[in-house]
């Protein structure tokens, strides 16, 4: 192993170690970069519409995007670096891997998993160089919360391409704006009615209404259905935070209308109905939930 290796092997242990200690309210704590690198950009500046990704990538109309983003106004610090041909993709993944885990993690992926090295690299990054073999890329996004109420969210990403050489690009943003998304993807979804019954996540209610945009991700899994699910599936709301079962079944069969009417795609109805509280909720939260059994083909 060379001397230089052994320096930059030693130093990373000494970040790791040091970064070990819980991460909320400490504004020493940085996520460093990785070294020996050249570096190819530094820039700071005041952004309005950041690209933060936290989700698996989608494709639609020749449009690549990510499933789950946040457009975020804040402070930006961006670099980016062309790492020592010595240091293997995997030392430096691990190297980041490491500073992000104490961190509250909001999405991270590696591979193929990540999708399109072109997304990334280009409408994410807006750096060319970035784009790289598919199968050799990672991604890290996390949060640190900060003493005076701000929120500072690390991005990494790092890529080989097909040269070998290895890119790192790295972001710190500084926003007061909310960070994390609440809402479930398709693919969580089409995750849970893989099982024969149980409970389906993705319902967005607000007073007692249906929220369509919110639950966008769960009315376009839905109508989607082949007609063969759709004519065995069963749908069920339950409403629990009324006092009387009486309200509680007026809200669930509202709830049910409203779905049956924002998935219907001019084909066939899903059977949706409103149940009250006649089943206990999954948890101890009092928002409507939805309930699925696929009934067995006969």
């Amino acid at each position: 192993m060379s001397i230089t290796r052994i320096v930059v092997l030693v130093l990373s242990a000494f970040s790791i170690s040091a970064l070990s200690v819980p991460l909320h309210a400490d504004t020493s704590v940085s996520v460093d970069a990785f070294q020996p690198a050249r570096l190819l950009q530094d820039s700071q500046s005041d952004v309005n519409h950041y690209r933060l990704v936290l989700s698996e990538l989608k494709r639609t109309r020749a449009t690549t995007y990510g499933e789950q983003e946040k457009r975020l106004s804040g402070q930006l610090w961006r670099r980016y670096w062309a790492v020592e041909p010595e240091f293997s993709l995997n030392e430096v993944s691990d190297y980041f891997a490491a500073q992000f885990q104490p961190l509250e993690r909001l999405y991270q992926c590696r591979g193929l998993d990540c999708g399109s090295s072109h997304f990334w690299a280009n409408d994410v990054f807006d750096n060319s160089r970035l784009v790289g073999r598919e199968a050799n890329q990672r991604y890290w996004a996390a949060l640190q919360t900060m003493e005076n109420g701000l929120n500072r969210v690390w991005v990494a990403y790092v890529v080989q391409r097909g040269s070998g050489q290895v890119y790192v690009a790295l972001d710190r943003f500084d926003t007061t704006e909310e960070v994390s998304l609440k809402l479930v993807t398709q693919t969580q979804i089409q995750a849970a009615l893989r099982h024969s019954a149980g409970w389906l996540p993705g319902l967005v209610v607000d007073n007692g209404m249906l929220q369509q945009e919110d639950s966008g991700n769960l009315i376009q899994v839905l109508s989607g259905l082949s007609a063969s699910d759709k004519r065995r599936l069963y749908l069920m709301v339950h409403c629990y935070d009324a006092s009387q079962m009486s309200d509680n079944l007026r809200c669930s069969e509202r709830l049910a209308k409203q779905l049956r009417v924002a998935t219907y795609n001019g084909q066939r109805e899903l059977n949706i109905l409103g149940q009250g509280a006649l089943s206990p909720a999954p948890d101890s939260g009092l928002e409507p939930r939805l309930r699925y059994v696929f009934w067995p083909q006969r």
